[in-house]
């Protein structure tokens, strides 16, 4: 394994933990993706709300994730 896909591992493993630790994030976690794809976090899945889909950006960064986010998650009640 490179460097980089050590440090995006590791970089991975920090968001899903911010997330599952998250009290509104954390019964979803395993519903959602989180990959790293032409050096930006990529987030998949699907979440109830739209209120919770915002909650994610800031989750990340509180992880010190300050790469660029593409969050690709839809909302479905």
């Amino acid at each position: 394994m490179s460097d980089q896909e050590q440090r995006e591992s590791r970089m991975v493993q920090r968001i899903r933990r911010m997330i599952s630790v998250n009290d509104h994030l954390r019964s979803y976690a395993s519903a959602l993706q989180v990959t790293v794809e032409n050096a930006a976090v990529v987030l998949r899945g699907h979440l109830p709300s739209e209120e919770l889909k915002r909650q994610l950006l800031p989750t990340i960064r509180q992880a010190g994730v300050l790469a660029r986010v593409n969050n690709c998650v839809q909302v479905s009640a």
